[in-house]
C-alpha cells in the first residue's frame, strides 16, 4: 500500500483504494450477474481494471472496463438499451499467482542482469585488487572516492575494526546514517573498538549510538587526549588521514605499518575509559579529573585556549570556563601566574603517579578525514 492508502495495480491499470477492496466485498453475494448501481462506478472501473472482476458486455466485449474514459458504464446498471452487462468475480488469488510470476520473470531478468554485469567487470576487479595490494597504500581524494574505498572494506571485513573518532560528540544524522553498516558489521561476528573524546558523552544522539551499538558486540572508551582519526580492518587495511582539511584519506595495507598502527590503537585502548553517560559515578568523576589536569598541563605549557580546545576536543568557551574555574582554586589573577602556581603545586607530578598513563596527554598531529556515511570516520563537527 502507498503513502496514499492505494493499493497500486503493478500491471499499470487503476489503482486500487480501501474503499475498492470494501466494494469488491460487497458485490459477491450478487455476483455473477448485473450490478445494479450497487457500487460506485470508479470503484468498478478501477477492481475490473486490477484483474478482480471481469465484465462481459454486448456492446464492448474487450471487459477492459474503461472503454469510453467515464466509467460511467461501470455500476448504474451498464444499461444502454440493449441488455445490461454482466460481471464476474475473480478469484484474487489468481490474481496475486499471475502478478506473482510477472514479478518473478522481471526479478529474474535484473538478476540475469546483474549477473552478467558481474562477469563481464570480474576481471577488471581483480586486476585493480592486485594493482592496490601490490603498492600496499593507495590514496583518496575526495569524500566520494574515500566514502566508496571505506565502503568496499566495511564489506570485506569480518573480524575486527578498530576506531579512533576525536573531535567530539557527532550530529545525529550522521550517526543514523552509519548506523546500519555498522550493525551489519557487527551481525557478521566483527568485533568492534571505538575510541571517542571524553566529551562525546555529553551528546544525548552519541550515547544513543553507543547504547545500540554496545548492545550487539562494540566496545567503546573516551580518552581526554587529542589523537587522529584511524580506521583498521581486520588487521589488515587501514584509513589514516593525510590531509587537514579533510578530504585526503591514505589506504595502507602494508602489514608493518597496520600493525603498528593497531599496537598504537591498543596502547591509547588501554588508557581509555569505558563509556558511560555523564552523572554521579565515580567513572564521571575520574572523567572530569582527567580533563581538568589536561587543561592544567596545556596552561603550565603556555598553550592558549584555541589551541587546547582543540586538542581536547573542547569548545573554546568551555576551555575558557574550564580555565576560570582553576584560576579561582589557584587564587591566581592571571594566566602567566596561574601557570606559575600549578607548576609550583606540584599536582601534575602528583598525577603522573596516580593515573599513570592517562595523565601522560601527549599531542598528536592534527588534521582528520571525514567521511560522512562510515561509522567511524563519520560527522566529525
Amino acid at each position: 500500500m502507498t503513502e496514499q492508502g492505494m493499493w497500486v495495480d503493478e500491471q499499470g491499470g487503476w489503482p486500487l483504494r480501501q474503499e475498492d477492496i470494501e466494494a469488491y466485498a460487497s458485490l459477491l453475494p450478487r455476483l455473477p450477474g448485473p450490478i445494479d448501481g450497487a457500487a460506485p462506478p470508479d470503484a468498478v472501473r478501477r477492481l475490473v481494471a486490477s484483474g478482480l472482476l471481469h465484465r462481459s458486455d454486448g456492446d464492448d466485449g474487450d471487459g477492459d472496463g474503461d472503454g469510453d474514459g467515464d466509467g460511467s458504464d461501470a455500476g448504474d446498471g451498464d444499461s444502454h438499451g440493449t441488455g445490461s452487462a454482466t460481471y464476474m468475480a475473480v478469484n484474487p488469488g489468481h490474481v496475486c499467482s499471475r502478478r506473482a510470476a510477472k514479478i518473478l520473470e522481471e526479478a529474474q531478468e535484473v538478476v540475469g542482469r546483474l549477473m552478467r554485469s558481474q562477469e563481464t567487470l570480474a576481471p577488471a576487479v581483480e586486476a585493480y585488487r592486485r594493482h592496490r595490494d601490490s603498492g600496499g597504500y593507495e590514496v583518496h581524494s575526495g569524500l566520494a572516492h574515500i566514502n566508496a574505498a571505506i565502503e568496499i572494506a566495511t564489506r570485506e571485513c569480518h573480524e575486527e575494526i578498530l576506531t579512533s573518532q576525536p573531535g567530539g560528540p557527532r550530529s545525529a544524522e550522521v550517526l543514523a546514517d552509519s548506523l546500519p553498516p555498522t550493525l551489519a558489521m557487527l551481525g557478521r561476528g566483527a568485533r568492534m573498538k571505538t575510541i571517542y573524546q571524553h566529551n562525546a558523552r555529553t551528546s544525548a544522539a552519541t550515547r544513543a549510538y553507543v547504547r545500540t551499538i554496545e548492545e550487539h558486540g562494540a566496545e567503546v572508551r573516551t580518552l581526554d587526549e587529542n589523537f587522529d582519526r584511524l580506521i583498521i580492518f581486520d588487521r589488515k587495511v587501514a584509513f589514516i588521514p593525510s590531509t587537514a582539511d579533510r578530504t585526503v584519506a591514505v589506504e595502507v595495507r602494508i602489514p608493518a605499518v597496520v600493525d603498528f598502527l593497531a599496537v598504537a590503537f591498543e596502547r591509547s585502548w588501554i588508557r581509555a575509559v569505558p563509556f558511560t553517560p555523564p552523572g554521579r559515578d565515580r567513572v564521571t568523576a575520574r572523567i572530569t579529573d582527567e580533563l581538568e589536569l589536561a587543561i592544567l598541563r596545556h596552561v603550565v605549557a603556555g598553550d592558549k585556549d584555541a589551541v587546547t580546545a582543540q586538542q581536547l576536543g573542547i569548545s573554546v568557551r568551555r576551555c575558557q570556563e574550564y580555565i576560570a574555574r582553576l584560576s579561582a582554586r589557584f587564587g591566581s589573577r592571571s594566566r602567566a601566574q596561574l601557570g606559575y602556581l600549578i607548576a609550583k603545586s606540584g599536582v601534575l607530578e602528583a598525577d603522573s603517579a596516580e593515573i599513570p598513563e592517562s595523565a601522560a596527554c601527549t599531542k598528536a598531529v592534527p588534521g582528520s578525514v571525514h567521511v560522512s556515511r562510515f561509522p567511524a570516520f563519520s560527522g566529525a563537527d
